[in-house]
């Protein structure tokens, strides 16, 4: 019983490293995500937007499970899109079409977040 519960805590910790790099992004995607909605010209805007652009172009190069690679990188391609049409509205002088384009984002987030989240103890231990 104790091989079976030291197993499964160094699991946890395992996949613990593994996605903290990936959440340590997202956190970053995140504040440039913010910092773009609060944007007050078009220049900071686009800037912030290029560099989240940037930060999920390096989270699709993250290890994902393998079950949910597909997923997840179908989710960081829409995000990407996404945020490109409104770098071409904030150029074309519409910032508020693109702050709200980039609320579609914050829905993308909620819907693929769940993908990520590491497992519970009770599921390490008895499996899902």
């Amino acid at each position: 019983m104790k091989f079976v519960l030291v197993i499964a805590v160094f699991l946890g910790f395992s996949v613990y490293a593994e996605s903290s790099d990936l959440n340590q992004l997202m956190k970053k995607m995140g504040h440039e995500y913010k910092l773009a909605i609060k944007a007050e010209n078009k220049g900071q805007m686009i800037s912030h937007l290029e560099r989240f652009i940037s930060l999920v172009e390096q989270a699709k190069s993250e290890n994902f499970q393998a079950e949910k690679k597909a997923q997840s990188i179908d989710g960081l391609n829409k995000t990407i899109a996404v945020a490109k049409s409104a770098i071409v509205m904030a150029n074309n002088g519409q910032p508020d079409r693109a702050r709200n384009a980039l609320k579609e984002i914050n829905s993308l987030r909620e819907e693929y977040h769940q993908l990520h989240e590491p497992p519970s103890f009770w599921d390490l231990l008895f499996g899902k």
